[in-house]
């Protein structure tokens, strides 16, 4: 069982990236299954999925953290129940992916499983303003990326050519050993990840204390001006906000993503019945828009 590890700061385009991936594998013949980790107590992220694959989620807490255990039993319940191919786990925002190598490797695991990649996703666009952010978050920003094998600069569509050549010189020194790529929505080929890794496990710090959550259960229908008012006066310690809403007047339920003091609102169509709430993600959470 083939094990590909997806990490990157919050907003970044990892469940992008991991679409990308799955259906890739599906193309080629392999049965993969997925392990989606939210740093929030309700997923957003798992129901963006598009493929029909096998899933597990892991929410309200981080992988990297008292939460590995969780990761080992549901690798080691997938391959009992599911025998697939290869297993994508999409650590949260704010998670350290080489912590997570760890839970991939216990006793019961290391016999069946092979870590093929640890992906680093990086917002080519969010790297512009790196230095604007708290320094503890810069620091996880920059250990998220340090042990990864391959690292994938997303969104370059959004930023100068300039800026792209100087972030590509920068993470050659953050991690000089690592296989960088470029490009959009999240394109990166399985192929390039399904290589012989070694990856190295060693002691590192945790850079995301203080990181918390918030859930808003948003259940009646809202104005839409006026919900997007809220984010014109958004403090910079709220990191990402993503969730289901309805507005009034509107026929579909709209996606939120709100990173980088931008908000993204997308109509979508599920079948299924979806809870309306949002999930935000900062170090400062106490702010009116929460308090509803």
């Amino acid at each position: 069982m083939q094990i590909i590890i997806i990490g990157g700061f919050l907003g970044g385009g990892k469940t992008t990236t991991l679409n990308y991936l799955v259906q890739d594998a599906l193309d080629n013949d392999l049965k993969p299954a997925v392990i989606m980790n939210e740093f929030g107590k309700m997923s957003v992220d798992g129901k963006l999925l598009e493929a029909k694959v096998p899933m597990d989620e892991i929410v309200d807490g981080c992988i990297c953290c008292a939460m590995k255990v969780d990761v080992s039993e549901q690798l080691h319940q997938l391959y009992l129940t599911h025998q697939p191919d290869i297993v994508f786990i999409e650590c949260s925002g704010v998670a350290e992916p080489i912590a997570v190598v760890d839970a991939c490797l216990t006793p019961v695991l290391a016999p069946i499983t092979t870590i093929r990649s640890i992906l680093g996703i990086v917002d080519a666009k969010m790297y512009k303003s790196i230095q604007s952010y708290p320094k503890e978050i810069q620091g996880l920003f920059y250990e998220q990326l340090h042990h990864c094998s391959t690292l994938f600069v997303n969104k370059i569509d959004l930023v100068e050519m300039d800026h792209t050549a100087k972030l590509l010189r920068d993470l050659e020194v953050i991690n000089e050993t690592a296989d960088i790529r470029v490009g959009t929505y999240g394109e990166i080929p399985l192929k390039a990840l399904l290589q012989p890794e070694h990856v190295a496990t060693k002691d590192h710090g945790t850079y995301h204390e203080g990181i918390g959550h918030r859930y808003v259960d948003l259940p009646n229908p809202l104005q839409k001006d006026e919900f997007i008012q809220q984010f014109e006066s958004m403090p910079k310690t709220v990191f990402r906000i993503k969730g289901f809403v309805r507005f009034k007047n509107e026929p579909h339920i709209y996606l939120v993503q709100y990173a980088q003091e931008e908000i993204e609102l997308s109509p979508i169509e599920i079948s299924a019945e979806v809870p309306l709430y949002l999930v935000a993600i900062g170090t400062d959470l106490d702010i009116s828009f929460f308090n509803k």
